[in-house]
């Protein structure tokens, strides 16, 4: 093998290696984002059937996750706001997760009755 056809095989190695790294951090970004948009719709699911007076709020919650390719990994009802974790499975890597609360404004909680 000549020095040239050596080298060109050296690059095409290192470009196929920098290339294959590149689509696997790609794909993780991408399941992290969808496991953090998952979170947040769960979890606002939750919060929207706890404020609808629903008896179990982290059913809807899971429901929601399901839709989004998410597996609801917790649930709590914490007062008024729903706090969720969700996994999203990755072909190459571990799962990923997120987090997620939600539930009604600072502005949309009763006042006790010497707030106006």
């Amino acid at each position: 093998m000549s020095m040239s056809a050596a080298a060109t095989t050296a690059w095409i190695g290192t470009a196929t290696t920098a290339v294959l790294g590149l689509a696997l951090l790609g794909s993780g970004v991408t399941a992290q984002a969808r496991a953090a948009t998952a979170a947040d719709l769960a979890a606002l699911a939750g919060a929207d059937a706890l404020a609808a007076a629903h008896p179990m709020p982290c059913v809807i919650s899971q429901e929601a996750a399901a839709r989004n390719s998410a597996q609801l990994i917790s649930c709590h009802v914490h007062g008024r706001d729903v706090v969720v974790t969700v996994a999203v499975e990755t072909d190459a890597l571990p799962p990923q997760t997120a987090r997620a609360r939600a539930g009604p404004g600072p502005t949309d909680l009763p006042t006790g009755p010497d707030e106006p």
